[in-house]
């Protein structure tokens, strides 16, 4: 029960923290000026970098409109010339340098309302470096993916800047066909320039520690989602990274914290990754290292969420948390741990993580056996609670580890379509009341991973371990289900399907707008708990006043579907 309560707290904490702010300041690029006092909606700085230099601990910088690195140009396309100065910026859309708020007192850099983007087309969409103390929250991160060709992609995959000379050069030259690379040897290389067009990442943090990131979206990155390096103390929670990695010559992922590391001997959880739905990241070209000497001719990355090099020598202390999420259709492995220490795969579903093989490759060779989820060269790992659901086609794992030391697998579900299902000796080996049977999901087809009142996940996750909400927020009972969503028949709200009603903003302060449906029929307000909240009345044109509710999580049911929504 004592992992029920740690991640209870956080929850409790993210939320007070979103409450707290001294003094709100406003940014936009299209309206704003650097003249103005940027205290208001109507009188908001221009630039980020002039925003900046006023907040203190506890402030608030709201983000208005459409944000784009220097040179963004979203009608470009490549020409044909490796020379040509575009596919080379450097630059960012959104730069956060040296920010830092204090204990009890973030800073929050968050969306102003649902016309709030981040675009771009170089290195980094939002680049966070040498900061602590902070919140990004309710950000609409949009890549360039829908307007790079793959065949762009490929033109560059190759490309980088030699550093002796300065000049553009091919690490293969083009045309070389897939079985000649696999033959041909290289001479290693340290760090080099290659396309930043092809590989923008969405959201990058690097050497930062407390720092929460908040249901923000991501999407259509060519290159990484939402990657956090060099880190401690940083919580991700509610967000949706999807469409992104694409076009990457580098290996990229959806959501990858990497190096994570120790300051004192707190041995709880330090990184949490919670509640977030990820989903459709996948790679369509092969990558390569300039340091090895060898390319591997295959896709063989693309993952949902990976943990990578969290065994360095600084991280000594404290566990990272992956719990409660929703990871569907990534290139290889929903969940996975490279290099990593002292890590809990906890109350995830995982639905055919094998986007790589059941898609791009259907048809050739299969390989990569590691499509749910995954442990390598790692230490002190525990997979529980977990559902995950695989294709069978070609002989793949729902769980699986290799080359990894003290790891616990207990109280799973596993399952999967198309053949028959192989599982992995070394799990087989050591799991404990590893479950076979289909969970009953809602409907795979419209992506709602809720379970049916008959299915055998309901009531049998280990309590022990299982967090006290799920990923819709609502609260488990004392006999919990595995997966990320616990079934609600005793709330007696369900619907959580993607459909066309959406609702914003969310986060909101005071009001909410309906968007998507014609005619409200019947709107309700439930707690998490299933009480219900009389907002009778309440709604004029389609917005709804919530300025009198208490902060909090609650289910707003629109009609016959519902929705979370979050006040504060």
């Amino acid at each position: 029960m004592r992992n029920r309560i740690v991640i209870t707290a956080i929850l409790i904490f993210t939320i007070g923290f979103l409450t707290y702010s001294q003094t709100s300041r406003y940014v936009s690029m299209q309206t704003g000026s650097d003249s103005n006092d940027g205290l208001s909606p109507a009188t908001p700085f221009g630039t980020v970098d002039y925003a900046l230099g006023f907040l203190q601990p506890g402030d608030t910088l709201f983000f208005m409109g459409e944000f784009t690195n220097e040179n963004y140009d979203p009608s470009y396309t490549f020409s044909g010339d490796i020379n040509d100065p575009h596919i080379w910026l450097n630059e960012n859309s959104i730069k956060i340098t040296a920010l830092n708020g204090s204990p009890g007192h973030y800073i929050t850099l968050k969306a102003y309302d649902e016309n709030t983007v981040a675009k771009g087309d170089a290195s980094n969409i939002f680049r966070v470096v040498n900061s602590s103390y902070l919140q990004i929250a309710g950000f609409n991160i949009y890549g360039e993916v829908e307007n790079i060709p793959l065949t762009t992609a490929l033109a560059l995959q190759f490309l980088y800047v030699d550093p002796e000379t300065g000049e553009v050069v091919y690490r293969v030259p083009p045309g070389t066909p897939d079985e000649v690379v696999a033959t041909m040897t290289f001479p290693a290389l340290g760090p080099v320039q290659r396309p930043s067009y092809t590989d923008t990442r969405g959201l990058y943090l690097s050497n930062v520690d407390h720092i929460k990131i908040l249901h923000n979206i991501i999407h259509h990155t060519p290159g990484g989602g939402l990657r956090v390096a060099d880190c401690e103390y940083v919580d991700i929670i509610g967000n949706e990274v999807y469409d992104c990695s694409g076009r990457s010559y580098s290996g990229t992922h959806g959501l990858v914290v990497t190096k994570a590391r120790s300051s004192d001997n707190y041995d709880g959880y330090k990184i949490n990754i919670l509640q977030n739905e990820v989903h459709h990241n996948y790679n369509e070209i092969y990558s390569w290292a300039p340091t090895k000497t060898f390319i591997n001719p295959r896709i063989d990355e693309g993952k949902g969420i990976s943990l990578q090099r969290n065994n360095q020598e600084n991280w000594t202390h404290g566990r990272i948390l992956v719990a409660n999420n929703i990871c569907y259709w990534n290139g290889y492995s929903g969940v996975h741990t490279n290099s990593g220490e002292r890590i809990d795969f906890i109350n995830n579903t995982c639905y055919f993580n094998s986007y790589t093989n059941t898609v791009t490759y259907a048809n050739g060779e299969q390989s990569g056996k590691n499509i749910g989820i995954s442990s390598q060269s790692s230490n002190d790992v525990r997979m529980i609670n977990n559902i995950v659901y695989i294709d069978n086609a070609w002989g793949g794992y729902p769980l699986s580890v290799s080359n990894t030391q003290d790891f616990e697998v207990m109280d799973n579900m596993i399952y999967g379509d198309n053949g028959t299902l192989v599982q992995d000796d070394d799990v087989v080996n050591v799991q404990v009341n590893t479950t076979v049977a289909n969970p009953l999901f809602v409907d795979v087809n419209n992506f709602d991973f809720h379970i049916q009142q008959s299915s055998p996940a309901i009531g049998i996750a280990n309590a022990e371990f299982a967090p006290a909400i799920d990923f819709y927020g609502y609260a488990r009972d004392d006999e919990p289900d595995l997966g990320a969503a616990e079934y609600d028949s005793a709330v007696g709200i369900t619907g959580f399907k993607k459909t066309g009603i959406k609702v914003y903003p969310n986060p909101f302060k005071d009001k909410i707008h309906i968007d998507g449906i014609s005619e409200i029929n019947k709107i309700e307000l439930y707690t998490l708990s299933g009480r219900k909240t009389g907002i009778e009345g309440k709604v004029v044109n389609n917005t709804l006043d919530l300025g009198g509710l208490s902060k909090g999580i609650y289910v707003l049911r629109i009609n016959n579907e519902s929705v979370r929504i979050i006040k504060w």
